[in-house]
């Protein structure tokens, strides 16, 4: 099952304060699929789908890896956009007690 069809049946719900981030919007637009594949050209840099759900849930990716996004999003987002996501993120879980 794809995510897209388990969100629609109400599974894996998006944590919105995630995506609400320009790095959660950039990963929206791109898409996690692109993202897993943009990166697979290079054994160095290969992901997975759960590694880029992770870096959503605030961790950070390598510095290889966090340069190569910001290649692959043309200007889009910055190293600072990328750790800026993580840094608010944890504030946020933080500040609630939880995911938002």
């Amino acid at each position: 099952m794809f995510r897209h069809d388990a969100l629609a049946k109400g599974r894996y719900p998006r944590v919105p304060s995630r995506w609400d981030t320009d790095f959660g919007r950039w990963v929206a637009d791109f898409g996690v699929p692109s993202i897993v594949a943009g990166l697979s050209h290079d054994p160095d840099l290969r992901v997975t789908n759960q590694a880029v759900y992770e870096w959503l849930q605030g961790h950070t990716p390598r510095p290889a890896r966090a340069m190569a996004l910001v290649e692959m999003s043309n200007g889009r987002i910055t190293l600072e956009t990328i750790y800026q996501h993580s840094s608010q993120i944890k504030q946020s879980e933080t500040d609630t007690g939880g995911p938002r």
